[in-house]
Parts: C-alpha cells; sequence; structure tokens
C-alpha cells in the first residue's frame, strides 16, 4: 500500500512534460483529500533529492525534522510548482514558486528549508541566511545550510559557530569535522584540531590518510608516545606511496622518543618508495651527519645536489660535510663555486677564511676574512680569525687592532670575552706584559670565572717569578672549574715549582704528563725531577720533550749538562 509520501517521491522522479506534472499532482492531491480531509500532509524530502553541485552543498543530504507540515492548497501548489522548477534546475522560478508558498504559510519549517536552498544555488547567501533566521535554533541541515552560506561570503568565525552547533546534533558530520580542521589549522588553533582529527578518526577508521594527520597533529604538540601509536595505526591501514607520510612521521616520532636507531629503517623504507625524494634525502644525510657517519651523511648529501642543482643552501650544506670530514678540497671548491654564483652568505667567506688558514695561504685567508667582518660585523669568530691571520703575518698591531675593532661590534659578555682573552695573548706574546695582565685582570671583572684566564694570568705571572701567591691563587681557582685539565695541572705545577714545593710540583706535573702529550709538560717535569735529585727521571722527561720539539735548544743543552 502507498503512502501520500511516497507517492510524491515517485512523481518527483518521473520523466514525464509538465503538463503531466501537473496532472498528477492534481490527482495526487484528490487522493490525499480523500486520504485526510481537507488537510494536506507532505514532506520535501520526499519530494526531491540535493542534486551535485560546484557550491559544495552537495557534499550532505538534508533530511526532514520530525514535524510533518501542514499545507493548504495554495501553499501546497506554489511549493510543488517550486518542487518542480528546482527538479528542472529552474532555480529562479523555484525560489519565486517557494517564496509564494511561504508568504501564505510563514510558519512552514520545510518551505523555508526549501527556499534557502535555492537561494543558496543562486547564490543569493544573504536572503538565505535571511530566510533561514526565524528557524530557532535549527536542526542539522539548518546548521549546515547556514554554515556553507557564511562560507561563501567569508564568514569564517559565523561558519564555525554554525558546524560547531551541527556536530553538536551530529558527531558523525564528517563535512563539518571536515571544515572545522582546515579552519583550526590556519588559525593554528593545535588544541582544538586536535580535538577535531580525535572525532574524524572515529568517523573515518578506516582512513590511513586521517590517522597519518592526526599523528602530525600529535607529534607537533609534543604528544610522541601517542603520535608513536596513531602513525602505527595508519601504516596498518594503508600501504605503499599512500603510507609514505607516515612512515616519514613515525621515523620523526622515534627521533622525538631519542630512539633514532628505530627512525633510521623507516627513512629507509620510505626511500624505496620515492627514491628521489629530496626530503627523505636530506633526512637521512642529516641523521647520519647527527651520527658523525660522515660517508654515508655525504651519500645522502652528493644525491641531493643531483636532485637539486640550482638549491644553493643544499650544496653549503655538503660543503659543511666536506669539512667536518676533512675533505678540505672539495668543500673549498664548492664554497667557490657559490661564491661565484652570486651566493653571498656569510658562512661561504668564513669557511673560506679557515681552509686558507689550514693551508697556510694568510693572504687568501685575510681576504676572505675581512669581507666577512664586513657582511657579519656581529659574528665573533670572524674577528678573531682575522686577528689571528695577522698575528702569522707578524703584524701584531693590526692584530691587536682587529681585536679592539671586534669588541665595538659583538653583543655580548661572552663574545667581548673572547676578544679580550685574544687580546691579552697576542699581548702577552708580543712581551707587553703589563698591557696583558691589564687585559686579563678586566676580564676576571666582566667574568671572575673565567677558567682559561684565571690559568693564563697565573700561568705568566708564575714563569716570570712574579707575585706567585697571587698566581697560585688563581690557578688553582682554574683547577677547581675544571680539575681535569692537563694544562691547568701543569699551571699549578709549575707554580709550586717556583715556590719551592718540588715534591707538590712532581705530583701534579706527573698527572699531568699522562693525561697529555706535550713538550712543555715534560720539560717542566724534567725540571721538577732534577730539583728533587732525581737526574735520570729528569733526563727521561726532557728527552721526550725534545722528541716533540727537536729544535728546541733550552731542552737539548739541558741534557748536554
Amino acid at each position: 500500500m502507498y503512502s501520500p509520501s511516497v507517492a510524491v517521491r515517485f512523481v518527483s522522479k518521473m520523466k514525464a512534460p509538465y503538463f503531466t506534472y501537473r496532472a498528477i499532482v492534481l490527482l495526487l492531491m484528490l487522493f490525499l483529500q480523500a486520504a485526510s480531509g481537507c488537510s494536506k500532509q507532505v514532506t520535501k524530502q520526499n519530494v526531491k533529492e540535493v542534486k551535485q553541485s560546484d557550491s559544495g552543498l552537495s557534499s550532505f543530504v538534508l533530511e526532514t525534522p520530525s514535524t510533518i507540515d501542514k499545507l493548504d492548497w495554495r501553499a501546497f501548489d506554489n511549493y510543488m510548482n517550486g518542487v518542480l522548477a528546482e527538479q528542472s534546475q529552474d532555480y529562479v522560478s523555484a525560489a519565486r514558486q517557494f517564496n509564494n508558498a511561504l508568504q501564505k504559510y510563514p510558519d512552514s519549517y520545510e518551505i523555508r528549508l526549501s527556499l534557502a536552498e535555492v537561494y543558496f544555488r543562486l547564490q543569493r547567501f544573504r536572503d538565505a541566511l535571511k530566510t533561514l533566521e526565524p528557524i530557532s535554533p535549527g536542526d542539522v541541515d539548518v546548521q549546515m545550510l547556514r554554515a556553507v552560506s557564511h562560507r561563501s561570503l567569508g564568514n569564517n568565525n559565523a561558519a564555525r559557530d554554525a558546524y560547531l552547533k551541527a556536530v553538536a546534533l551530529d558527531s558523525m558530520n564528517t563535512l563539518a569535522f571536515g571544515f572545522l580542521a582546515s579552519e583550526y589549522r590556519r588559525m593554528n588553533l593545535i588544541d582544538s584540531l586536535e580535538w577535531t582529527y580525535r572525532h574524524l578518526v572515529q568517523i573515518e577508521a578506516e582512513n590511513s590518510r586521517i590517522w597519518g594527520e592526526y599523528g602530525q597533529i600529535l607529534l607537533q604538540q609534543g604528544k610522541n608516545a601517542e603520535a608513536k601509536t596513531v602513525y602505527q595505526q595508519s601504516l596498518a591501514l594503508g600501504g605503499g606511496r599512500e603510507s609514505l607520510q607516515s612512515l616519514l612521521g613515525l621515523a620523526e616520532t622515534f627521533r622525538a622518543l631519542n630512539q633514532p636507531d628505530s627512525a633510521l629503517p623507516l627513512y629507509e623504507e620510505a626511500l624505496k618508495l620515492d627514491p628521489n625524494n629530496s626530503y627523505l634525502n636530506r633526512a637521512l644525510a642529516t641523521y647520519y651527519s647527527e651520527l658523525d657517519s660522515l660517508s654515508l651523511a655525504l651519500k645522502y648529501a652528493e644525491k641531493l645536489t643531483r636532485l637539486e642543482p640550482g638549491n644553493l643552501s643544499t650544496h653549503r650544506f655538503l660543503a659543511l660535510l666536506y669539512v667536518r670530514a676533512d675533505s678540505i678540497f672539495q668543500a673549498e671548491t664548492i664554497f667557490k663555486s657559490l661564491v661565484n654564483a652570486g651566493d653571498q652568505e656569510p658562512i661561504n667567506f668564513f669557511y673560506l677564511g679557515r681552509i686558507a688558514i689550514i693551508r697556510q695561504d694568510f693572504e687568501t685567508a685575510r681576504e676572505n676574512l675581512t669581507i666577512l667582518t664586513t657582511m657579519a660585523d656581529s659574528l665573533v669568530d670572524g674577528w678573531i680569525d682575522l686577528g689571528f691571520v695577522y698575528r702569522m703575518m707578524d703584524d701584531t698591531v693590526k692584530s691587536l687592532n682587529v681585536y679592539n675593532s671586534g669588541l665595538k661590534f659583538v653583543g655580548n659578555r661572552e663574545d667581548s670575552v673572547r676578544l679580550m682573552f685574544a687580546i691579552g695573548s697576542t699581548q702577552e706574546r708580543s712581551k707587553k706584559y703589563q698591557q696583558s695582565e691589564k687585559t686579563f685582570e678586566e676580564i676576571l671583572k666582566l667574568d671572575p670565572e673565567h677558567s682559561q684566564s684565571l690559568n693564563y694570568l697565573g700561568y705568566m705571572l708564575a714563569d716570570r717569578g712574579e707575585r706567585l701567591v697571587y698566581a697560585q691563587k688563581l690557578i688553582k681557582k682554574a683547577l677547581e672549574l675544571s680539575p681535569e685539565n692537563a694544562a691547568y695541572l701543569d699551571s699549578y705545577g709549575w707554580v709550586m715549582f717556583r715556590l719551592g714545593n718540588f715534591d707538590s710540583a712532581v705530583t701534579y706535573l706527573e698527572k699531568a704528563g699522562t693525561m697529555q702529550s706535550d713538550p712543555i709538560i715534560f720539560d717542566h717535569l724534567g725540571d721538577a725531577y732534577q730539583a728533587i735529585g732525581k737526574t735520570d727521571n729528569a733526563r727521561i722527561w726532557w728527552q721526550k720533550a725534545l722528541e716533540l720539539e727537536p729544535n728546541n735548544d733550552v731542552i737539548r743543552e739541558k741534557l748536554n749538562e
């Protein structure tokens, strides 16, 4: 037995001329009158279906509310004409008919919703929203139509509110959660984005892509253990190239969990899926670089430069790996090619300067480091290296001028101390002892626990036999800050020697000698043994010192005595 709603749905789907529709509708009305008296009950859900369109409205199907509208003959006639016009995609006529029906029956939910839908299809979004206003609070269908209308007008906040109301009514509404996800991502509201994806993975439980995106959000929040589980679920659902992003995400999660050994096979598996993926080759090069597996890091970095021949930063990364691997010629070649290609990054000139220092080409080093200090005047290493180059070129005046110039540009205490230390040590080597002492005293005012300055000043005084008690105090403090430093042990042994505490001197110098093979330490230890009457021991250590420094005539003279 057919119900009235079934009959109406049947009429809406017939492929017949308009007059046939009208005739059938009239016959249907007679049937309705006979079945239920003068009032007619009909629902639009049973009359039409939402068709696909470019508007996005087709992504959901409107449902009928539980209350069935009661229509009089005139309203029903306009309503049916509107339905027929809408089926023919004559939305202008449909809007006119629905509007006429609504004037006759303004309390009808179904007519009002139908008119709002047609306004939406006509891109009259404000009219659609105005038509929906009297429906309060509105069911899922109403909230979704409000949402897409606001979205079409660019009212993202209002659209978001409508979508939130829709998901409160329908927790399985994929479209609404999808929009909320894109909106929260745009607004960088990570907590809200996580909440959205927590629902999406429940709705789309078999969708590996959505699980992977959820894992990325958790990883971004530092929820590494949860991200690991989610990524593993994504990989369990999907395979092939679709699993690439989840493989990468799980690898990054293992790295965040400080489990790099678990990350490596994931990177390699991903690389099998996409061998020419730049990100993967860069990730593996970086990974092996962090492990100091430079040969493997170079393998992937070299491939990366072939994949991205125009990417200067990629070539620079390869050059830095060559520096770490002591492949100086290859590194220099790349840095030069970068400069010739117009790459003016300061790091190029920094390493060209340092490589030239290694090759003892001090003029080339000076040229590159001068450019560096002009381009990056706050970079302390540039000033220190340039000052060193001038010192190696026996130009102490320019060396000191460079260091003092650098002090005008560096912006923190640590860098200032580094430059002042270079000034003090250069002054000492130039036998400007009073100036050097003053410089180191200034450093210790800035940083009383700068162990290098404590040791340098203390040793400088001890070596000249001056202010020995003060020198001992300085070196003792340096040793307290760094008790296993061989140079500080040597200094303390030497100040003990100068103070006449020879047994104590031997103790400290022996410890220093076992820790570091250094001709100065061995020479001092020989002198200490000589002082306590152990000449044979003294000669052993002097001989070791001479082997390390065969041109040292002072040590040779001691052995010849």
